[in-house]
């Protein structure tokens, strides 16, 4: 089975507030490893709404919806989904008294307008709400082609329907829960296209699949499977990971939500040393990020002379660097062509430097200058320099 969501709201298009609710609903399949396929979000407005419900109900088994039924007149989500299930709305008596009594129990007097909350496609299964006003349902298309699902758009009694009502449904609709699996191996320095060189082959593996995601001088590798037993998914995902791991080599510095910063700091506590570090060109991002990540006592920051361009200056600044403490970075420039030099000394090595053109003064380029440098003294610290072969 496969499912889609459908966020209700013209607020969500305008970027007034954040869709938290998807994400929450993502995770939520996953969880029981019913496949995702689309997500779209609509505004309020009825006839698009039946058209993207409609679309929807063509090509997903389970159609789950967030949003659009409060009491207010521009919360028509009830209405879309009774046409575009070519249901009747109708009125139930029922439930207006089950509203009622919410509010009761809240110590409130229901309003006339709640009264639109009562309103259900014919045939609906009612979804008990306990954690709000809202009533729920699950609307089955009268042609076959699948089910709606409603749920509130305020995050609360979605988090608290989706795990009591709506995941129990789906599990049985599916004939019990699918174990999925996801491993994130994280590289850094190396660049999107260049990973992709290497590993493409293994993205157009079906089960598991192998997905990308780049970031400002990283690129996650995303492994993800789906099994009928926990056994069967961790054998899938550790077979992949191998294969991953002996072509990406040094590149990838860790798992997870790992930071190159973290992993540094780590190597550097397990082998006893600090680094010196000259830098005019993060704006002291490079020690504030070994800082956040727990390890500035690690890191001594060394003022840099006014003239620091060149080759040779880098080499001597990281050289310097490493006297007290053994290990030392250089990050200097940029010249007036726009080239920077970045140097690391140590431990036991002589200084090895690299050189780049066209710097700007900008995030991204801090940012990236600062994956780069912390790498370099990864590799250093691992005895692993030089990259594979596959990426120079």
């Amino acid at each position: 089975m496969n499912a889609e969501l459908v966020m209700i709201g013209t607020e969500l298009l305008l970027g007034e507030i954040v869709d938290t609710n998807a994400n929450r609903l993502s995770l939520a399949l996953r969880d029981i490893g019913m496949d995702l396929y689309y997500k779209t979000t609509v505004g309020d407005n009825e006839q698009r709404m039946i058209e993207v419900l409609n679309l929807a109900l063509d090509r997903s088994d389970v159609v789950i919806t967030s949003g659009g039924i409060g009491p207010t007149v521009d919360d028509i989500t009830r209405q879309a989904v009774a046409q575009a299930t070519g249901r009747d709305l109708i009125y139930s008596k029922e439930l207006e008294r089950q509203i009622a009594a919410r509010f009761r129990k809240f110590g409130r007097q229901m309003a006339d307008n709640n009264k639109r909350q009562a309103y259900v496609p014919e045939g609906a299964t009612p979804i008990e709400n306990p954690v709000g006003t809202a009533p729920c349902f699950l609307s089955e298309d009268v042609g076959g082609r699948g089910c709606i699902i409603v749920l509130p758009g305020v995050p609360l009694e979605l988090e608290h329907l989706l795990e009591y009502s709506v995941k129990p449904i789906l599990i049985e609709r599916m004939g019990g829960i699918r174990i999925t699996r996801v491993k994130v191996l994280r590289t850094c320095a190396v660049g999107e296209s260049n990973v992709d060189r290497v590993i493409g082959d293994l993205m157009t593996s079906s089960n598991p699949t192998v997905g990308l995601a780049a970031h400002i001088g990283q690129t996650d590798v995303r492994i993800t499977t789906k099994a009928d037993t926990e056994e069967e998914a961790d054998t899938a995902i550790a077979g992949t990971e191998a294969t991953l791991r002996e072509r990406l080599g040094v590149a990838i510095y860790g798992e997870g939500k790992e930071t190159v910063a973290e992993v540094v700091g780590q190597l550097l506590k397990e082998k006893d040393l600090r680094l010196g570090v000259v830098d005019t060109l993060t704006e002291g991002q490079f020690v504030r990020d070994m800082d956040e990540n727990g390890f500035g006592d690690r890191v001594i920051s060394h003022d840099p002379p006014a003239e620091v361009v060149g080759r040779k200056s880098a080499e001597s600044l990281a050289e310097s660097a490493a006297q007290e403490t053994g290990l030392g970075l250089a990050m200097v420039g940029p010249s007036d062509e726009g080239t920077t030099y970045m140097a690391v000394h140590g431990p036991g090595k002589n200084s090895l430097v690299e050189k780049s053109r066209n710097y700007q003064d900008s995030d991204h380029i801090r940012r990236w200058l600062t994956t780069q440098g912390l790498d370099w003294v990864r590799r250093v610290l691992l005895g692993q320099l030089e990259s594979p072969a596959d990426f120079r």
